[in-house]
């Protein structure tokens, strides 16, 4: 942001976005984005921010929003344009403020209603490892949050081995018992079918394991 920041008024710190030569194309991005949209008549046009956009800064964490840590960035990039400073110092202080926001921020209240979930996807049940949401996706069943990493696939190897296809049903078993039943498995060493009791083997891994009990109901 151009010049944020040096200024005692605020408004005039927020007297540009980007440089003179990116400005147009990231105000373009915003508008398609939906943050922004233009208002007016054919001789005069401004932008004004959407409720998306007023939703966006409202949630977000006041480090991130403030013109001010904008300006600080631009000052930054001058001093390595200078060579007072070297470019992974630079990244090496973003890295620590977004590691400690991630561990520190606590989601806004009423936030869910402000960005309410667009993927499509439906509550299953409650996530085993740190218990949000896991929810349903083209691929799996996955919890809401991506850091968690808590995933059950459709195109499990273990299922598929046995010819069996990872239903919703199962998956919500799982998540709920802890176990769920399949019948008619196929046997790769023998060809044959049986019936068993599968349990969820999670220990934390980049995989969730499963296991097989018989003669259980």
């Amino acid at each position: 942001m151009e010049n944020a920041g040096r200024d005692e008024d605020i408004e005039k710190e927020f007297c540009g976005i980007g440089t003179p030569a990116t400005r147009a194309g990231v105000l373009e991005k915003l508008v398609n984005i939906k943050l922004l949209e233009r208002k007016g008549d054919k001789k005069t046009k401004y932008l004004v921010p959407t409720d998306k956009g007023t939703a966006l800064i409202t949630i977000l964490p006041e480090s991130i929003a403030s013109p001010l840590t904008t300006a600080t960035w631009e000052e930054k990039l001058k001093c390595i344009e200078l060579d007072e400073i070297s470019p992974d110092e630079f990244l090496s202080e973003i890295k620590g403020m977004v590691k400690t926001l991630v561990g520190t921020y606590e989601m806004a209240k009423g936030s869910d209603a402000l960005f309410p979930r667009t993927n499509g996807g439906k509550d299953i049940g409650k996530c085993p490892r740190c218990g949000k949401d896991v929810l349903e996706n083209k691929k799996g069943y996955c919890c809401e949050d991506k850091a968690c990493g808590f995933a059950l696939w459709k195109e499990n190897k273990f299922f598929t081995a046995k010819k069996k296809t990872f239903t919703e049903k199962m998956a919500k078993d799982l998540l709920t018992t802890g176990k769920t039943k399949l019948t008619g498995c196929y046997s790769e060493k023998t060809g044959k079918k049986y019936d068993c009791m599968v349990l969820l083997d999670d220990t934390g891994g980049k995989y969730v394991n499963f296991k097989m009990e018989f003669g259980k109901k």
